[in-house]
């Protein structure tokens, strides 16, 4: 293999873009989560901070309740996400230790069938996740396609919400 100078310094100047621009969405989802705050009647500084700022949306819109669920299914879902990996893992190890055994199918299978599991959590809690957004929408008077955006390009979306003269909210709606 040959080393290339210009291959190595494009390589660097490409991670350094993607860390930039991972840093950047997170910036523009901090503004425009403050200023979405603040359109709310709520101070912005709660809009920036992790789980508390998802739990004052839940508390505002919906109901807490709804928010220890959401907690609930995303810690089941790393507890069994990495109970599953680990699981595997050491299937594999004694597997390829000892030559293949029960004992060494039986633990990739139950690592297998945790990590299913696993992921039926992080359904469930994108759900209820969506649900929350689809009612921050209509709070805005925006329709559901916006708890799409919210869900997955929050970065974008709540500068919008945030900055947008002729967004305004009108307070929590009824909803299924």
């Amino acid at each position: 293999m040959i080393f290339s100078p210009v291959a190595a310094v494009g390589s660097i100047f490409a991670y350094l873009f993607v860390i930039l621009m991972a840093n950047a969405t997170v910036v523009l989802q901090l503004i425009g989560s403050w200023f979405a705050f603040r359109k709310m009647q709520l101070p912005g500084w709660k809009g920036i901070i992790p789980y508390y700022s998802t739990y004052v949306l839940f508390d505002k819109l919906w109901d807490t309740k709804k928010f220890w669920r959401f907690i609930i299914y995303m810690c089941v879902f790393l507890g069994a996400f990495l109970f599953g990996y680990f699981f595997i893992l050491i299937g594999i190890a004694i597997g390829a230790s000892n030559g293949i055994s029960a004992g060494a199918v039986i633990l990739v299978i139950v690592g297998v069938l945790s990590v299913i599991a696993s992921f039926v959590m992080i359904v469930l809690s994108l759900v209820i996740e969506f649900q929350l957004y689809k009612r921050m929408a209509a709070a805005f008077g925006l329709q559901n396609g916006w708890a799409w955006g919210l869900l997955f390009v929050p970065y974008i979306m709540l500068p919008i919400i945030g900055f947008h003269k002729n967004i305004q909210y009108y307070g929590p709606m009824n909803q299924v």
